[in-house]
């Protein structure tokens, strides 16, 4: 079984409205993986299945990003113990590579995964999966509330496209992707980190004067400015966010 084949079907990527709509799970590697090691630890075994005959049941796909690489590794669940996973890697081309401690990893089901990109319109209500993960590059894409079609995800360095507005709120928001419009004036403390974020920037569009402080993981105080985009850049070994002002 050296190869598995992921089962891409072309309705998956645009409208689907009689499936469900399915969430990957996230978690990261709890200790360094060398590229030949066939078990890794997760800092939370939360959605990972395991394969049994009995039920049919198939073993998770886990996507592995080290930040600074697009692409990551896929990997299959061949059995769990606790937070310890055995597993078959480099699966689906991708390449068997070493990995770092707190490297992120993506959770799903197999058929949650793809090998080529979306096209055309979709809507969130009929999205099979989100974020739709692209394995064979890495790239992800979102399906827009405000375009109501594909639009880059993280990890994908095509032009940015506003995701859904998100409010500010006196605690910590969720990013809704790449670039967004943020609304309100409260002080927002830190970022909740949305799933699929590995590295790199997050970028808002001011609708009103916000502030964030540097409770959590947002590194300095600062101030929106309407329509005066503000960005974001996390720092891997601080886990923090860096304002562009």
């Amino acid at each position: 079984m050296k190869t598995l084949k992921i089962a891409v079907l072309a309705a998956f990527a645009s409208v689907m409205a009689f499936a469900q709509t399915n969430t990957l799970t996230q978690t990261t590697l709890s200790a360094a993986v060398l590229q030949g090691d066939s078990k890794i630890t997760l800092t939370s075994a939360t959605g990972v299945t395991v394969p049994n005959a009995n039920t049919a049941a198939v073993g998770s796909l886990l996507y592995v990003y080290t930040p600074g690489a697009t692409q990551g590794e896929a990997m299959i669940v061949q059995s769990l113990s606790g937070t310890v996973i055995k597993v078959f890697r480099g699966r689906n081309s991708t390449a068997q590579v070493a990995h770092n401690s707190g490297d992120i990893v993506l959770i799903g089901n197999p058929n949650w995964f793809y090998s080529v990109d979306p096209k055309g319109g979709c809507t969130t209500a009929s999205t099979y999966v989100t974020p739709y993960v692209n394995i064979a590059t890495g790239y992800q894409w979102l399906c827009s509330t405000v375009t109501s079609s594909w639009i880059p995800g993280f990890q994908n360095p095509t032009a940015d496209i506003p995701n859904t507005a998100v409010a500010s709120a006196n605690g910590l928001i969720t990013p809704s992707g790449p670039l967004f419009h943020l609304t309100g004036t409260a002080a927002i403390t830190g970022f909740t980190v949305p799933i699929g974020f590995v590295s790199g920037n997050i970028c808002a569009i001011p609708d009103g004067a916000f502030t964030t402080t540097n409770a959590n993981n947002i590194a300095i105080a600062s101030t929106g400015v309407v329509s005066k985009p503000l960005c974001w850049t996390f720092d891997t070994n601080t886990a923090k966010f860096y304002p562009s002002y």
